[in-house]
């Protein structure tokens, strides 16, 4: 239900390009960069090419690689995780609280997908309905609170649980961040499947 995978490729100097797929049960998103504000931009991140430095050879000769990942295939149930823990230089974690904006309804364009797959994949296979948001409270790694954000198809509405408080609440409120309330996970269903 959750799982898909990744292809990473290595372009290498002069050589032969090389592709390993990698399964994911969920997409972590880096949301460092001040440049992302979106979850389209974290995704585009995701798969930008990347220089990699310091690579050498077998003969110890220092060549210019970079690497690629795209999504090879896309699981029922797209999970992904905002990146919101930074390890820091002295050791510690910080956490990023930094608004990011995601729709209710994702569309994963083709150039995020890879060469083989980009035309095998109808747009039905690629939209997606968010259905749960995961939130965490407070500033540190090692502590803090989650809630989450559901929507529930009997009441076709969203309920927000907070231990066992749980009341109605409308999509606004779900895709509305505040400074207390920032996305941690976010969880999409496949339209076709719906």
């Amino acid at each position: 239900i959750f799982g898909g995978h990744i292809r990473s490729v290595v372009y290498q100097q002069s050589s032969k390009e090389s592709a390993t797929l990698q399964p994911f049960f969920t997409l972590q998103l880096d949301i460092q960069s001040d440049k992302i504000r979106t979850v389209q931009d974290a995704l585009e991140s995701l798969v930008a090419r990347e220089s990699v430095q310091g690579y050498t050879t077998k003969t110890k000769q220092e060549v210019e690689i970079s690497r690629r990942v795209t999504l090879e295939k896309l699981p029922p149930v797209l999970v992904l995780h905002l990146k919101r823990f930074v390890y820091e230089k002295t050791g510690g974690c910080q956490k990023l609280i930094k608004n990011i904006e995601y729709p209710v309804d994702l569309e994963i364009s083709k150039e995020l997908l890879s060469p083989g797959v980009k035309n095998k994949n109808f747009k039905c296979h690629r939209t997606y309905r968010l259905f749960a948001v995961v939130y965490h409270h407070g500033n540190s790694a090692t502590g803090g609170h989650y809630t989450t954000d559901v929507f529930q198809i009997g009441l076709n509405g969203w309920l927000r649980i907070d231990d066992q408080t749980v009341k109605v609440i409308n999509q606004y409120q779900v895709v509305k961040p505040t400074a207390e309330r920032t996305a941690y996970l976010l969880y999409y269903r496949r339209v076709d499947l719906l």
